[in-house]
């Protein structure tokens, strides 16, 4: 087991201690989170069972205490660490060593070879160059750059992405001076997704390398904190993963404003109190973090699930699975809260976001199936139940919210008896519960919120403010709180959709995310939510009929369903981020001091040219570099005699209608063998006219 450094060959004078990732009490701080969670959990189930159980507890009433014990269990987790989060953000403390948070000071340089891997799919060429150039010149001004290299993988399927890609990372080699440190390699089968690319990767290239971070396509990252990522590798050798916490950034509609602005206020609280009861044993979220190579190679390997998809099949969520599989093999992984310098990009829009949690959603519900699978650490367990309940939750609420629903229809319905069978000289009144409803409610909903709360607060108090819009923060946090509120009972219904969607067997597709400030037109997003809007409508009415106090206990959930369309689009509307933007609402710190990385990330991004992908198979023909360079990329080897035929039947078609005639997989077979130039097609064309007789007439 990879418990110490002569494990490794690691020589333990050669350690730097002022990196290592120990801490102590790491089992009372799990006594500690989940005893809480546990006690806070039982105080909200007797309360719940008080109310409901004044009279008589129904069997429906019994159904509306289970979902509420399960949800709120989850809700107390979530509580806990991020209070334990807000101390250590409080007293400036870290996270696994709980001593005064100090910044990394290396000591030399580092001795690793390090690689920066970048799995794309369709993606826009120009953002990932830039993200790629972004990062690579940061390294470069670290002095570093001589112990990483770059990889780009791609799995690209689009033919005029494919070539606009291999053109754009000739450009950036150019313009870097960066040959033979940033290479391109794609793959003609994209068998098991990203996770598939990667394991290639690592069986072709990767054992050339100590330790590689992986991006994805829209990931940047300091130059700093690869370097920190590295040396914290290279002096903690039983580490096989560390994970930064990216913050997110780009995008300027209000929906992705919103989003950023919480994620910036309220998500390093939340990290730090994952890393404080996760400590070893922290989860990987597949992007924005450094893998020990050679453990990935040993123990990573993941297993096709039995039965079909969604459910079986190749695992989708690949990170959770292989954070399990290294600790499953002894080696730690760490999420470190303070490796500032990490990024990623948000999708613009609710719709977007939906669509994205769709993917993840049944990648997640394929985690049930592991749960119970030998050999797994119990926190491994955990992540894998959490992941499970991040979108299984839903339906539970929403069952919960239906159940309490028919219970309160049916108590309509009760007649109550003042005098009982048996002889009493007193009648019996109902018992009113209102005051413990009330405190059943605030501790609910004090829960949800007040973790959130005190960060916004952290922040107006706190030296910072000013990068957060000064005196607008606390307006910014007010407002966040009501979209959040509105927008939580459409995620709700969006999820519980989803998570049937994967139970009754339909498997989702793969596709790029969204990375332009797209809005949705509001006939779009009328669309997309009328089934929402007419339950909520069928809702509201059902409950008003019941009765009129339960109307305006769901009056919030209600609000968001019927006010799904325009949410979606007032959100995703860019002028309307702008505005905020002006107002300084919802600003975060990378707006009004933007560090050199995301400059030249939105540099690079205005000077590409804002058109489409030009045609990949045109631009080589009619192109003699980029046709040289694409048949240079291609692997040696020759067609057969049936691959020959079936593009000389393509090479005619194109000859005789043009290059508009071929279909996307047509110009895919083209492209898997080296181009013809134009001459040489309208050489062919001459021969195939000579060919024909002379017209009679």
């Amino acid at each position: 087991m990879p418990d110490s450094a002569a494990n490794h060959g690691v020589n333990e004078d050669d350690l730097d201690p002022t990196v290592k990732l120990r801490g102590p009490g790491v089992g009372s701080r799990r006594i500690f989170l989940f005893g809480a969670s546990i006690f806070a959990t039982a105080y909200a189930a007797w309360l719940m069972a008080d109310v409901l159980g004044a009279d008589q507890l129904t069997v429906m009433e019994m159904v509306v205490i289970a979902f509420f014990t399960i949800n709120f269990a989850w809700i107390s987790v979530s509580f806990f660490t991020g209070i334990v989060g807000i101390f250590l953000r409080g007293f400036g403390l870290d996270a696994i060593t709980l001593k005064r948070l100090k910044p990394i000071a290396r000591k030399g340089s580092l001795r690793s070879r390090n690689v920066v891997v970048i799995p794309v799919y369709n993606e826009d060429p120009d953002r990932v160059f830039a993200g790629l150039r972004a990062s690579y010149e940061s390294l470069v001004a670290t002095g570093e750059i001589d112990a990483f290299d770059f990889f780009v993988l791609s799995d690209t399927r689009d033919p005029d992405i494919w070539i606009a890609e291999e053109v754009a990372w000739a450009k950036a080699c150019a313009d870097l001076k960066a040959r033979g440190k940033i290479f391109f390699r794609r793959r003609a089968e994209n068998t098991e997704r990203k996770s598939g690319n990667l394991k290639e990767f690592c069986e072709t290239y990767a054992t050339h390398y100590d330790h590689m971070i992986v991006f994805d396509a829209d990931s940047v990252m300091s130059g700093e904190a690869m370097v920190n990522m590295a040396y914290l590798m290279e002096n903690n050798p039983d580490a096989g993963i560390i994970q930064s916490p990216p913050q997110p950034t780009g995008r300027q509609t209000l929906f992705a404003r919103i989003l950023r602005f919480i994620s910036r206020v309220h998500g390093p609280t939340m990290s730090a109190g994952l890393s404080f009861w996760c400590m070893g044993s922290s989860n990987y979220w597949g992007h924005n973090a450094i893998i020990r190579v050679q453990a990935f190679i040993d123990c990573c390997g993941l297993p096709v699930l039995s039965g079909k998809p969604p459910m079986g099949g190749h695992i989708l969520s690949h990170d959770f699975v292989e954070a399990a599989f290294m600790r499953k093999a002894g080696w730690r992984c760490w999420l470190i809260p303070q490796l500032e310098g990490s990024w990623e990009e948000l999708p613009p829009n609710l719709i977007d976001y939906a669509i994205r949690d769709r993917r993840w959603c049944q990648g997640n519900m394929q985690h049930a199936r592991l749960l119970f699978a030998p050999g797994f650490r119990p926190l491994s367990r955990l992540h894998f139940f959490m992941g499970v309940m991040s979108f299984g939750s839903s339906p539970l609420w929403l069952l919960l919210l239906l159940s309490s629903t028919i219970a309160t229809l049916q108590n309509t319905q009760l007649t109550y008896s003042f005098f009982p069978s048996q002889f009493t000289m007193f009648p019996q009144w109902p018992v009113d519960r209102s005051f413990e409803m009330l405190v059943l409610l605030v501790f609910t909903i004090g829960m949800l919120v007040v973790p959130k709360i005190i960060s916004i607060l952290m922040v107006c108090l706190g030296r910072d403010r000013k990068k957060y819009g000064g005196v607008m923060v606390l307006a910014s946090g007010v407002l966040e709180t009501l979209y959040s509120a509105l927008q939580a009972p459409i995620m709700m219904m969006l999820h519980a959709q989803f998570v049937f969607s994967v139970l009754t067997g339909n498997q989702v597709g793969w596709d790029a995310q969204e990375r332009d400030d797209t809005g949705v037109p509001f006939k779009a997003a009328l669309k997309t939510h009328r089934t929402i809007i007419v339950i909520g409508l069928i809702w509201g009415a059902v409950a008003l009929f019941v009765d009129t106090a339960f109307f305006w206990w769901l009056s919030p959930i209600l609000a968001g369903l019927v006010l799904a369309p325009w949410l979606t689009h007032w959100s995703s509307s860019l002028a309307i981020g702008r505005a905020a933007r002006r107002m300084k609402l919802f600003v975060t710190p990378e707006e009004t001091e933007s560090p050199e990385e995301l400059a030249t990330l939105a540099r690079l991004t205005a000077e590409a040219p804002d058109e489409d992908v030009k045609d990949g198979l045109l631009r080589l023909i009619e192109d003699p570099f980029a046709n040289a360079l694409h048949s240079a990329l291609l692997p040696a080897r020759k067609p057969d005699r049936r691959t020959q035929i079936e593009i000389g039947i393509i090479y005619e078609k194109l000859s005789r209608l043009g290059v508009e005639s071929l279909t996307k997989d047509e110009k895919l077979k083209i492209l898997s063998w080296p181009v013809k130039p134009l001459d040489q097609i309208m050489a062919g064309k001459k021969d195939e006219n000579a060919k024909m007789p002379a017209n009679s007439s």
